[in-house]
């Protein structure tokens, strides 16, 4: 694997930290019922995912849908196509999330319905990055670039 591509999985790990970070800040701060910080790890959140999205759908995904077809390796299709179509899905829940509590009065008005909502976003994004931290990242070593 040459630097740049090293350096791009090693920035999309690094951006997997920061979201497990920003998720346990938020579930530190649902306990001691911190409106304004679960507000403010809330944006960053959304920010620093969007970004990451952004990062894998540039290039992740392409380059390895691009050695697939070049190898004629079915797998790694398959197994893009399978990351792809659940990432949309997961996707689409947490930016319902974010939209259903925009600021710290949605958060207060609903308090008890945002912390059950939020455990799911918790763990639907715990999941993802273990599996793209398993399976699809290793992919990527082992086949591009």
């Amino acid at each position: 694997m040459n630097e740049l591509n090293r350096n791009y999985l090693n920035d999309l790990k690094n951006d997997h930290k920061m979201v497990i970070k920003l998720l346990d800040d938020i579930k530190g701060s649902t306990q001691t019922k911190d409106i304004q910080g679960i507000t403010s790890f809330m944006e960053q959140l959304k920010n620093g995912l969007l970004a990451h999205l952004k990062k894998e759908d540039d290039k992740i995904y392409a380059d390895l849908l691009n050695v697939a077809k070049e190898r004629n390796i079915e797998l790694v299709t398959i197994t893009i196509n399978t990351f792809s179509t659940a990432m949309k899905g997961i996707a689409a829940r947490v930016l319902k999330f974010f939209d259903k509590y925009p600021n710290k009065d949605e958060i207060a008005r609903h308090a008890a319905e945002f912390y059950k909502d939020f455990q799911e976003v918790y763990e639907d994004l715990h999941k993802r990055v273990d599996r793209e931290e398993k399976v699809l990242y290793p992919m990527y070593e082992k086949y591009c670039c």
